[in-house]
């Protein structure tokens, strides 16, 4: 299977959003082949997260790969990343 790799790049407050308190971070996706170690595809995701959890875009995520095993791997990577980097992100300045 392919390595996922993720970075953060831009957090952000959603205003006027029905949950309060939610913020979209847009993280950078990378899939690295673990054999050669080429990089295979490349795209940054948003992904909203609050006090109740994590939650990527699914049409982004379906638009990243067409492979159902790598699009799991990816949604439960992706939330598990932002849930633990979720005390530290804050929104940036503009």
């Amino acid at each position: 299977m392919d390595q996922l790799l993720f970075k953060v790049q831009k957090v952000s407050r959603l205003e006027n959003y029905h949950i309060p308190d939610t913020l979209e971070a847009n993280v950078e996706v990378e899939l690295i082949d673990r054999k050669s170690g080429d990089l295979l595809k490349q795209a940054v995701l948003p992904v909203r997260f609050n006090e109740h959890g994590a939650f990527p875009s699914i049409p982004h995520v379906r638009s990243f790969t067409n492979d159902k095993k790598t699009q799991t791997k990816l949604l439960f990577d992706i939330r598990r990343y932002i849930r633990r980097l979720r005390p530290f992100l804050e929104p940036d300045q503009d």
